[in-house]
This record gives C-alpha cells, structure tokens and sequence, in this order.
C-alpha cells in the first residue's frame, strides 16, 4: 500500500514537470523599456531606437518611422516536434477601420544559430468583414500565409495560440481556443530546412497604419493546454499538494 502512494506521489510531480510551459513572461516589470526593467531577460537583437516599452504591465510595440527595436527572450534550442506560444494581443484605436496593405509581423519564433529565420510569425491585416482588423499566420515568410475569418476589435485584448511544427515548417493560428480542436487557420506548408527555435521575439516596425500593439501573458511550451489558458500554475499547485498529502499518509 505504502508503495502504491509513494507512486502515486511521484506520478504527481513527473506529471507537473511535463505539463510546465518552457517560459512565460506577464511582464510585471517597472515601466520604461523593456530590456532595461526585465534586467537582461529580455534582449535587443535589432534597431537602436524607439525602445518596446513597458506600461502597467504590458509590453507596447509602437510601430512607426525611423529605427525600431525588436527584442528576444530565450528558453532554449528546441529541434524536433511541436512548438507552442500564447500570447494576450490588444491592437489600440486607429479611429478607423485598418486598412494597411504593408503588413507588418510583430510576434515570432526565432533561432540564434539562424538568427534571420523567423519562424510562424504573427500580423495584423486588414478586417474581412467590416470589423475593425483581423490576423494573420505565416509558417515562414514575411507575409501572411492564411488570414483569420472573424473581424476582431480595437481596445480588446484577445488569446493568441500559435503552433509551429518544426518537423514540417508549418504554423498554425487560433484564436481565444479552449481546446486545440477549435477553429484555426494553418499556414502554408514549407519545405524541410531543418529549421530550429530557441528564443520568442517581438517585432517593431514601420507600417502603413503604424499601429500600436500591447501584449501580455506570454507561455512557451511543447503543449497547448499550457499556452491556451494562461494560468498553468494551477493545475502544478493542485497535484504538488495532492503528492504532499500523499506522502504525509505514508509517513503516518
């Protein structure tokens, strides 16, 4: 019997260690620019000017003229299997429905061996259906591969579920999902170039409309339940105290 719930405690805590996401970020830094008040965690790896900014917990990407930074956090080289990130995504008020037909990305994977292969990147376009913009998914170009049917709303923020299939160059978009069976949009399918990530990225430029973007919630993982709602620590905490209890039983 002792053994059972010795095993049943383990169980637990394997289980927890799979389930954690790789990284996550809620950006609860001061604010001011984000590579400065995340003290190194996050890393400039182009532009030298107009700084991603943090405001009350958020990350603001400012697209515009002129220099624009774009940054990185890393978690590591993954080279094989899927690859999930999740990410809360408000466009602000433009006044007017965006119309821009320079599309610019502003959420990727990266990989410091390739450090210009931007892989199942994330933009805005323009709406479909008379709503305010909607988004788009590529697996590896610079440009939308397949476009989010639903319009979506100025000052509202929305979950972003990505997946990359790094066996196969191939992303896929979800939006506000409870379960990977949901609907989404799946970008072109890429040619095998034994294409690798290590780190998440987030991407100023310069756009048409140069709109302004605030995120929060980053998760990184190899599982979409841990990305797709992001409070992963709930499920970890319920099994760490079920395998206390469990173990406290033996010990008694």
């Amino acid at each position: 019997m002792k053994k059972r719930i010795i095993f049943a405690a383990i169980s637990a805590m394997v289980w927890v260690g799979y389930a954690s996401p790789i990284m996550s970020d809620t950006f609860t830094y001061a604010d001011g620019d984000l590579t400065t008040e995340s003290s190194g965690v996050w890393t400039s790896h182009s532009g030298s000017a107009n700084f991603i900014q943090v405001a009350s917990g958020q990350a603001v990407l400012t697209h515009g003229g002129g220099s624009r930074e774009d940054v990185n956090i890393k978690f590591g080289l993954k080279t094989f299997g899927s690859l999930y990130f999740g990410l809360d995504v408000s466009v602000d008020d433009l006044g007017a429905p965006f119309t821009s037909t320079d599309n610019e990305y502003f959420a990727h994977f990266r990989s410091d061996p390739n450090p210009y292969e931007f892989l199942a990147r994330v933009d805005v376009v323009p709406s479909t259906g008379g709503g305010d913009y909607t988004l788009g998914i590529a697996s590896f170009d610079s440009t939308a591969d397949a476009v989010w049917a639903t319009d979506l709303e100025y000052d509202t923020f929305y979950r972003l579920v990505v997946k990359y299939d790094i066996d196969n160059d191939r992303a896929t978009l979800w939006v506000d999902p409870a379960s990977s069976s949901d609907t989404s949009i799946l970008g072109d399918d890429g040619t095998d170039q034994d294409r690798v990530a290590d780190s998440f990225a987030l991407r100023q430029s310069n756009s048409t409309e140069d709109e302004t973007i605030r995120v929060d919630n980053l998760v990184v993982s190899r599982n979409f339940g841990d990305v797709a709602i992001p409070e992963p620590t709930t499920a970890a905490l319920f099994f760490i105290g079920l395998a206390g209890l469990l173990v406290r039983r033996v010990r008694s």
